[in-house]
């Protein structure tokens, strides 16, 4: 029994000795965090290459666009801005119009253009000598006669009625439940019932069909709905159902169709072309218009918007997708299948865009574009 109590005394001893001896050992301090990554390095664009047979003087003319005005100066147009000597002290000097006359000029072996309107500079010429200024009421045009970047007539159609609902718009969404008479198809002036409007956004909304989903081709994922516009709706009576008229239509109205909100979106008659602020990667997933052939000026789709980087005047160029193909006649070190490069196919500009999804005209063609096509920093 001794023993036994004193086996367990010396045990007692030795766990205690133990547990002073972890206690007294000193904590590990924590190793420092790695040091930042160092910031990434400014791109240093080389100086845009000018076309051999640009023009000294150009006089523009009414239906000039501004990319096809820089595509007579510049191998890439959308660098204009690039070339173009702003004028600080005139509100938006990258609006030109017809009759100014184009003047291009080299400072310290960079190109530059100036502009005179009615004989006198709007931009002042970058040599350093004084220039006479024009005084605000010859200074400024109206905004409509200036020269649009693009062909408006190709994205009139799209700049405001054509949009692309996501999923949280439709979950908030109005619909239009029926009409007063039952009648299965409604024009401008027929009474109906709709449920979900909300009366913080206002009386008038504005009558939506929706098309086809827009499917992420690289992640499976829903980006949104293509939108036709069909209508203008005013609320008489609030309620559940609600009671409207439907005040405009360019197409007969549906049950199901969708209300949203009537907003005040900009139009960009005067698209600045840039390329994007970040690295971009994306895809083209649908073509507007109802055309099967992708070409000049034909409205694409993009799966990437807003969220993205992209804006109204962002410049990205296309490539055709490399494919992997069998080579037959490798050997040695060769593998017996390689992939093909992308290769560059043309340029578009962004001149809608959405969280997700964004609307791009052709700008340019060099080959076929397909879907699915790549699209990324020009």
């Amino acid at each position: 029994m001794k023993n036994y109590s004193a086996t367990r005394y010396l045990a007692a001893l030795g766990l205690a000795a133990l547990l002073a001896a972890c206690a007294s050992t000193p904590k590990k301090k924590p190793a420092p965090p790695p040091p930042a990554p160092p910031p990434p390095a400014p791109v240093v664009q080389a100086p845009p290459v000018v076309q051999p047979q640009a023009p000294k003087r150009y006089v523009v003319k009414k239906g000039d666009t501004l990319w096809g005005i820089a595509s007579m100066y510049l191998a890439d147009p959308w660098r204009w801005p690039d070339i173009w000597y702003a004028n600080p002290d005139i509100r938006n000097p990258h609006l030109i119009y017809p009759g100014d006359v184009l003047i291009l000029g080299y400072l310290n072996g960079k190109p530059t253009i100036t502009v005179e309107r009615q004989g006198k500079p709007v931009t002042e010429a970058p040599t350093g000598l004084p220039v006479e200024k024009l005084t605000p009421q010859v200074r400024y045009k109206p905004l409509e006669e200036a020269v649009p970047a693009l062909p408006l007539t190709a994205i009139q159609a799209f700049l405001s009625k054509t949009r692309v609902i996501d999923a949280d718009e439709l979950e908030h969404a109005g619909y239009l439940l029926r009409s007063l008479d039952g009648r299965p198809a409604i024009g401008a002036g027929g009474e109906v019932y709709a449920r979900g409007l909300t009366q913080k956004h206002g009386s008038s909304y504005d009558l939506y069909r929706l098309g086809q989903p827009y499917i992420d081709p690289e992640t499976g994922d829903k980006l949104g709905y293509q939108a036709t516009y069909i209508g203008t709706g005013q609320v008489e009576r609030w309620g559940d159902p609600e009671k409207m008229v439907l005040t405009s239509t360019v197409q007969e109205a549906l049950p199901g169709d969708r209300f949203l909100p009537i907003t005040e979106e900009a139009l960009y008659p005067s698209f600045l072309p840039h390329a994007p602020a970040k690295a971009v990667r994306g895809q083209i997933m649908a073509v507007l218009g109802g055309v099967q052939q992708i070409g000049q000026f034909q409205v694409v789709v993009l799966n990437r918007g807003t969220a993205d980087g992209l804006d109204p005047g962002t410049v990205l160029r296309i490539f055709r997708r490399g494919v992997k193909v069998d080579d037959p006649y490798a050997s040695g070190w060769f593998s017996g299948s390689v992939k093909l490069p992308d290769e560059s196919s043309g340029t578009l500009m962004v001149f809608r865009s959405f969280n997700h999804v964004s609307y791009g005209l052709i700008m340019r063609a060099t080959r076929e574009i397909h879907l699915d096509d790549i699209v990324k920093n020009p």
